[in-house]
């Protein structure tokens, strides 16, 4: 793989993320809570990432920063689901999916998917396939509670379609990730794909902290 295409395609996504971030803590204070963690998810993607260049050069492997993204992302946007749904019953199942997920990422880290070595696959799978559940009943919640202002308008309608689209294309991608690490003609072809993956979805929340507005959060709950 090109060096300097690496380099240019991995620092230019740190620039993307923190642009995202300055857009998040600029825009806070008007933003509604699910927002406010999704701004506080944006913050520790960049954190991670750059302990991830740190690994890479360090240890030659991202694979522990990796085990520490896979639950910290889970929480903080099954959160940002959690205050935007109005179901409690859904609320609930949240909460107890954080519960069994937290303690489940640890056993995986340390005795299933050794943390220094393997990515954390069994703990991606079940998280993404959570949170696309999440997507399609945010969806059905959204139509049965519609709103004055434009869809295109509402950040919650970008925050959702970022998740959902992340959701199901690193579904495949991660799940093959202890396969195609080995392969390196794969390994190009996926690193790219990624990348292009988690560009995408960069833009999609930084579109929704950018249209997001709290007294559209107040007006859709019931």
């Amino acid at each position: 793989m090109n060096p300097t295409a690496v380099f240019i395609i991995t620092y230019l996504y740190d620039i993307l993320l923190l642009l995202v971030v300055i857009i998040g803590i600029i825009r806070y204070k008007k933003l509604s809570i699910p927002f406010r963690v999704l701004t506080i998810a944006a913050i520790s993607s960049l954190i991670l990432n750059i302990l991830e260049n740190i690994f890479i050069a360090l240890y030659r492997t991202n694979a522990p920063i990796f085990h520490l993204r896979a639950i910290i992302e889970y929480i903080l946007y099954a959160l940002a689901y959690y205050y935007l749904f109005t179901s409690r019953s859904l609320k609930k199942m949240i909460v107890f999916s954080i519960v069994i997920l937290t303690p489940f990422a640890i056993i995986n880290a340390l005795f299933l998917q050794p943390f220094h070595k393997v990515f954390p696959t069994y703990v991606n799978l079940p998280t993404l396939g959570l949170l696309v559940v999440f997507s399609l009943l945010l969806f059905k919640q959204m139509l049965h509670y519609p709103l004055k202002t434009p869809i295109l308008k509402q950040g919650v309608f970008w925050f959702n379609t970022a998740i959902m689209f992340y959701s199901t294309t690193m579904f495949l991608n991660i799940g093959l990730s202890n396969v195609y690490i080995s392969n390196i003609s794969l390994y190009i072809l996926v690193f790219y794909l990624w990348y292009s993956i988690v560009y995408i979805f960069t833009i999609l929340v930084g579109i929704a902290l950018l249209t997001d507005k709290e007294e559209i959060d107040k007006a859709n709950a019931v």
